[in-house]
């Protein structure tokens, strides 16, 4: 009965040679045991051979998963407690997550190839290895516990035939002999999978002839439709019976094994999931007949009693639990192992390691640990809560991925089982509501331990080995705001202004002198429009030297920066910087400020750059480094202000003053540096006036409390060198630029200094 093996292969993407073995394990146990079954998935072995159909491949081993330990010793109970209609709500609950969980995982699994960690690997290939890791944790830890609430339940069945012996002692020799088993071979639970079946066949079988009392003893009772809830409340039942229908991602997870999975998988795991909601409704109903709320709430194993033959049914319990606790230890190891061949768990070279014959056996031995440790928690129901918990907010992930892959509509995602857009969105609403309505305060805490995992592996900047849909996100959201953007391209939005400089640039080694101050001017969420001009007409650097520009590009964006650059050919530099300020305003992000670097440039690439500016609309920032003070100590800037007399008016824009204030603010972010506002009037009535300027400006531009404010009356270029030292000089620019004025006063002020010019679309005071 046996259709496969267990697989030795975890790579999460397998080549094309690799297909089966790979796949064949994340289809064993990575996913079988993910509920209270009564068996697992089939593994398929590097050398079994593909082929699997719809009922071997995916129904018989997601129904058997699903069918089990839950239906045997607590569904009993649950109607005793609840009633039969609450019980009945209860299971149409559980089966709206799981189904709409199902259908979603059924039509993801039809557009991707699943690899190594089962659902781990669904949410890594769409979201990122980031978004899977913070997911697979909680994922296998799940499963882990799966192993302790299965050692539950044989020990439950067990102490019913012997009640004499020692539930501990019972629970951890089951613990060490399915461990031993587990790391001496992982196939043994797979081979007797089909023998387990048909022992589950029989004990129903036994179960509905106890009804009819064809040899069993069982009085029929009419049922209690709405019940007491004596000892716990219907979220609390909720939580205890739910792992009772979870499984679905067995059939996932044998993809690489089956003949057709884009047909099996959906097939398979829908009858799957329609088998078991009949199964477990039918079983409400047997339960709600055969025996009163009473008896059914003091006897947890009512199900033996009242069958036709009740060994049959607890021989169904007893394998049932025993493969599955098996399966489990051969699960979740695997899981873990994915998740360190990833590099996301601590040690994960020793977590990763395989054997020779492609077992995980260190993260055996780990997951052997947690059960072990699990097992001291004090019961099923405590870990069933625990189970439910982490499953509930898996389905919540395995939901919002479909969700976001619909919503983006892009090409790439093609399932050939195509669902509603509404399952989704209905599965991760009731999978969240579940969550916080059975424990809002271990919700709260798993949530958080989600973000705090996800921001931990975002800063191990993981390289994740597959294409994932983040970057369509990221293209969709941009594509919905450019459509809005483009609409208010020609109002000044002075609120939400941050510098977006267009670069434009003859070599490399320019944007390397350039590129500290560029980052100054740029982050946290300015951008960097980088452009290679490559002059025809005139003896330039190669395009070789242009072609580099990309690594330095790529290193502005690894320190988190918008960089972009572009190489264009054009008969003069100004020329080439004409054609990029043209074609960039018509984007909808378009850059805001044209930066040049002045002691690079001639008199007439000087005024170029402000001619073009005015143009386009563009504010000019222009940086004429001193040759040897370069930007000093960073720690000092002036921004000078020009005498405003005989008005000293503050109103939204101010003449060029606006983008020097903003430009200071935005270097003192980065250089944490002090500012300082600097005046020279000619008329020394004009001084206080002056002063009230700097202080109006300070408060209402809100420039930082400790702003300085210097006034000094005088000829211009007199007193410049003798306003007190800094780092860097802020100085407005005029329409007609004075080259060699720019250059005496970076010569006077000993310091390098930045000449700007506003475009009329900025506001300091916004």
């Amino acid at each position: 009965m046996t259709d496969s093996s267990t697989a030795s292969s975890t790579s999460p993407e397998p080549s094309s040679s690799a297909t089966n073995s790979a796949s064949a394990d994340v289809a064993s146990p990575s996913d079988a045991s993910d509920a209270t079954s009564g068996s697992v998935a089939e593994d398929a072995s590097e050398n079994a051979t593909p082929g699997l159909g719809t009922f071997a491949g995916v129904y018989r081993p997601t129904v058997m998963t699903i069918l089990g330990l839950m239906m045997y010793v607590r569904e009993g109970w649950v109607v005793g407690q609840a009633g039969l209609l609450g019980t009945l709500l209860i299971i149409v609950g559980m089966f709206i997550i799981t189904g709409t969980s199902a259908l979603s995982l059924s039509s993801i699994t039809t557009n991707i190839h699943i690899g190594a960690g089962g659902v781990f690997s669904v949410i890594s290939k769409s979201l990122g290895l980031e978004t899977g890791g913070s997911i697979g944790i909680p994922l296998y830890l799940g499963q882990a516990l799966s192993g302790a609430l299965y050692i539950y339940g044989f020990t439950e069945g067990w102490l019913y035939l012997f009640p004499e012996h020692s539930p501990w002692l019972v629970a951890y020799s089951l613990f060490v002999i399915t461990f031993g088993i587990a790391v001496a071979s992982s196939k043994i639970a797979f081979k007797v999978q089909g023998v387990v079946m048909i022992i589950i066949l029989v004990s129903m079988g036994s179960i509905a002839l106890g009804v009819t009392q064809f040899g069993g003893n069982a009085t029929l009772h009419t049922p209690q439709l709405w019940g007491s809830f004596e000892d716990v409340s219907f979220w609390v039942l909720f939580a205890i019976f739910f792992p009772g229908a979870t499984g679905i991602k067995v059939g996932a997870s044998m993809s690489g094994a089956l003949e057709s999975p884009r047909k099996s998988i959906p097939r398979g795991t829908l009858a799957a999931v329609g088998t078991a909601f009949v199964v477990y409704v039918g079983m409400a109903v047997w339960y709600s007949v055969v025996a009163d709320p009473e008896t059914l709430r003091a006897e947890r194993l009512i199900v033996l009693e009242r069958a036709a033959v009740g060994e049959l049914v607890l021989a169904g319990l007893l394998a049932s639990t025993f493969t599955a606790t098996i399966s489990t230890m051969v699960a979740a190891p695997r899981v873990l192992q994915a998740l360190a061949e990833q590099k996301i768990t601590p040690k994960h070279r020793w977590l990763g390691a395989l054997t020779d014959s492609g077992e995980p056996r260190n993260a055996t031995i780990a997951t052997g640990a947690l059960v072990a440790g699990a097992l001291l928690l004090g019961g099923l129901d405590n870990v069933a809560i625990l189970i439910t918990m982490f499953f509930l907010g898996i389905y919540v992930m395995i939901n919002a991925v479909v969700a976001i892959e619909q919503s983006l509509g892009l090409l790439s995602f093609r399932p050939t089982f195509q669902i509603p857009r509404a399952v989704p969105i209905v599965g991760v609403a009731a999978s969240t509501l579940a969550l916080f309505v059975v424990n809002a305060v271990f919700a709260l805490v798993a949530l958080l331990i989600i973000v705090a995992l996800y921001a931990y592996l975002v800063r191990r900047q993981l390289t994740t080995p597959w294409q994932t849909v983040r970057s369509g996100i990221f293209v969709s959201l941009a594509n919905w705001a450019s459509k809005h953007v483009a609409r208010t391209l020609d109002e000044p939005n002075e609120r939400a202004w941050k510098p977006d400089l267009l670069v434009p640039v003859t070599s490399r080694p320019e944007l390397d002198g350039a590129f500290r101050f560029l980052r100054t001017l740029a982050e946290p969420k300015g951008s960097l429009r980088i452009i290679g001009v490559q002059c025809t007409e005139q003896t330039a650097p190669s395009s070789n030297e242009l072609n580099r520009l990309e690594e330095v590009t790529r290193t502005f964006r690894n320190e988190e920066l918008l960089a972009t650059s572009s190489l264009i050919k054009a008969p003069t530099f100004l020329e080439g910087v004409e054609m990029s300020a043209s074609v960039l305003r018509g984007t909808a992000f378009r850059p805001n400020i044209l930066f040049g670097l002045a002691h690079r440039h001639d008199a007439n690439a000087i005024q170029g750059f402000v001619d073009i500016a005015e143009r386009h609309a563009l504010g000019t920032a222009l940086l004429y480094e001193h040759p040897e003070a370069a930007l000093s100590q960073e720690r000092r800037v002036n921004v000078w202000v020009t005498d405003q007399s005989p008005e000293w008016s503050l109103g939204m824009r101010m003449p060029n003053l606006d983008l020097p204030l903003l430009l200071a603010l935005q270097i003192r972010h980065d250089w944490n540096c002090t500012l300082r506002l600097v005046t020279i009037c000619s008329d020394t009535d004009e001084m206080p006036n002056a002063r009230h300027f700097h202080e109006r400006l300070i408060e209402d531009a809100r420039l930082p409390a400790d702003t300085e404010s210097f006034v000094m009356q005088g000829d211009f270029f007199d007193k410049v060198e003798k306003a007190p030292e800094v780092d860097l000089n802020i100085f407005g620019i005029a329409r007609t630029a004075d080259p060699e004025a720019m250059r005496r006063l970076v010569e006077i002020t000993g310091t390098s200094c930045l000449f700007v010019r506003d475009s009329g679309r900025e506001s300091a005071l916004a």
